[in-house]
């Protein structure tokens, strides 16, 4: 089998998550659930954290696990961030990936279906403790098992201006996706914009699966974006525009990476989404006048899920001493230690999410704080976006997000624009 050809497609979509400032230390055991004896050499491999804030985490992690199981050595060895894809594959094509190695959800896909990845479900005993969507985005149709333990996670939460929602009599955040289209026609009437975004199809399998509905993002093997529920929120959307509800902005700059988060900063908008630290890092810091006025809540439905993976290479020469020393990297106590250093993510354990204020630091403003909660509270039941591995990539999603667009302003159909996205997508994905 030639592995380069196998994995190409998965490897061609960049990860969603992608660390390249984070860390802590820490100590708890692990144990290798896979058949021999904790003995041998473990290599290792991070992507793009070998820096003077991690370096010492990892050279304390690999010192630790080696002293409670004296016939091990780990050897840590880190990526740079640029190629990271291109390495993994002729790792895997010459035989030598490394025994532990992070990946995300894309990347494990493809080295899973090749055969390179150990399932975890089948030779670990503790995969129930991870998060549930962490370990949905490792498992895969086609595949049985689990193909990594959940690292780092990121996710959204809704943030509103309650100056503005104010002006609409609302005295409370909208509590769900229906609600805040109801709280953007009453803005729109009085000429103050809420939606500083255009629905792409990420956003709209959120948006559908508030309404207690689902959404086929891949069926039988293709995309499929036109679907009833999804015309009927473009069309709202539509109706929204027309009286003023939808920001010129959103429609300008569809497509464009965090546009609705500078819009909602410019005080013009009510509604955003954005992840956890938003309020610390990027509002007190870009829009500090707006503080006071902005509320967190949770993300609607299934919220969005980022994720950064350990897994186990099948060809490990010391299975059980891989599989324990992922586990050791990736338990309660080191992933808390981890997320210490890692501001913003979250641990992929469920107990670990239990007390966000073991790693989250202290909160610089009260909103923040809250946003934390939110988010660690959110994590079990966020999932990842789209369809990992399908090949959906940021070309698509741009495409989608600019063809909806102008089915917003009239220009097309709502099952216009939502066919064309479609269409382009399982046009241009890679086979």
């Amino acid at each position: 089998m030639k592995i380069r050809s196998t994995i190409a497609v998965g490897i061609a979509a960049v990860a969603a998550l992608a660390l390249t400032s984070c860390t802590g230390g820490g100590a708890a055991s692990g144990g290798g659930s896979a058949d021999g004896e904790i003995k041998g050499t473990v290599t290792f491999q991070t992507w793009s954290l070998k820096n003077d804030k991690f370096t010492p985490y990892f050279e304390d992690i690999a010192k630790s696990f080696e002293k409670e199981h004296p016939g091990v050595t780990v050897k840590w060895i880190d990526q740079p961030a640029d190629g990271y894809e291109d390495k993994i594959l002729q790792q895997a094509e010459s035989n030598e990936l490394p025994d532990v190695v992070n990946l995300p959800p894309e990347f494990a896909q493809e080295l899973a279906k090749a055969g390179q990845l150990a399932d975890l479900k089948k030779d670990s005993k503790i995969i129930g403790d991870y998060v549930d969507g962490g370990v949905a985005a490792y498992t895969y149709d086609g595949l049985e098992g689990t193909y990594a333990f959940p690292w780092y996670l990121g996710t959204e939460l809704n943030y509103w201006n309650m100056d503005l929602l104010g002006k609409a009599g609302l005295t409370a955040p909208p509590k769900t996706f229906d609600e805040t289209l109801d709280a953007a026609s009453k803005l729109g009437k009085l000429g103050i914009a809420t939606l500083s975004d255009v629905p792409s199809p990420k956003s709209l399998q959120i948006d559908i699966s508030d309404q207690g509905k689902t959404f086929d993002f891949v069926k039988d093997g293709k995309f499929v974006f036109d679907t009833p529920e999804a015309e009927a929120i473009v069309e709202r959307y539509a109706e929204l525009y027309k009286e003023g509800a939808v920001s010129p902005e959103a429609l300008q700059n569809a497509g464009t990476a965090n546009a609705n988060v500078d819009n909602f900063n410019k005080g013009s908008v009510a509604w955003t989404t954005a992840g956890p630290n938003y309020i610390d890092k990027n509002l007190a810091v870009n829009s500090p006048a707006l503080l006071p006025s902005v509320k967190v809540t949770g993300g609607f439905g299934e919220p969005p899920l980022f994720v950064q993976g350990i897994s186990v290479s099948k060809n490990a020469k010391s299975p059980a001493a891989a599989v324990a020393f992922a586990e050791y990297v990736t338990n309660d106590a080191n992933q808390v230690e981890f997320m210490k250093l890692a501001a913003g993510f979250f641990p992929g354990t469920k107990k670990a999410n239990e007390d966000p204020s073991a790693f989250a630091g202290t909160a610089q403003n009260a909103e923040q704080a809250q946003a934390t909660t939110f988010a660690a509270a959110q994590m079990d039941k966020a999932r990842v976006p789209g369809a990992p591995g399908s090949g959906y990539v940021d070309s698509m999603e741009n495409y989608a997000k600019q063809q909806i667009a102008l089915a917003i302003k009239g220009d097309i159909t709502a099952k216009d624009a939502l066919k064309k996205a479609q269409d382009y997508a399982n046009q241009n994905v890679s086979k």
